[in-house]
């Protein structure tokens, strides 16, 4: 009986000390969101796009594109690309803008969040995602999907021209 007690005793003990680690797991994620921080006007502080683009069988450059409402481009180059590592630029409010516009000219919103159909082969992926107004959208876009839609391609190539990834890519 005595080891009964002993049992249950530590199995509650492990219980308590498992809910609370989750309850300390939960605070902290919540206190690591990532907010940026602005001084821009016309509510962009919270604007976050991201841009990101996968390995393919041959040299496809891999690298991670992140803006900010306050005007932060964040470059992490992974692969094929000319500069590996993370960069930090910044860009006007005006292109911020012109980001925005093109999220809205394509109504990304309503597109569908995943193109992944594998009709090519061994071609990268970019994935997209935009905070904005309170709502977050991610489209993971593989480019041998022939049924994406080309107004999403172009959106990834303007990301790329409005923050001059080539800078570290070429």
């Amino acid at each position: 009986m005595k080891q009964r007690t002993s049992v249950f005793r530590a199995r509650a003990v492990l219980l308590v000390l498992v809910i609370s680690l989750s309850f300390l797991l939960g605070v902290t994620a919540a206190s690591c969101t990532v907010s940026p921080t602005s001084t821009t006007s016309d509510g962009l502080e919270d604007v976050v796009i991201t841009l990101e683009r996968t390995a393919c069988k041959g040299i496809c450059p891999v690298y991670k594109v992140t803006v900010t409402g306050n005007g932060t481009v964040i470059y992490e180059g992974r692969d094929f690309v000319k500069t590996t590592g993370r960069v930090e630029s910044s860009i006007s409010e005006e292109k911020i803008k012109q980001l925005i516009s093109e999220f809205n000219d394509i109504d990304y919103f309503s597109l569908n969040d995943s193109y992944t159909e594998r009709v090519i082969t061994d071609a990268p992926d970019a994935i997209t995602s935009i905070i904005l107004d309170g709502k977050t959208k991610t489209i993971q876009h593989y480019h041998g999907d022939l049924n994406a839609p080309e107004e999403l391609t172009e959106l990834e190539n303007r990301i790329d021209e409005i923050v001059n990834s080539a800078q570290w890519i070429e």
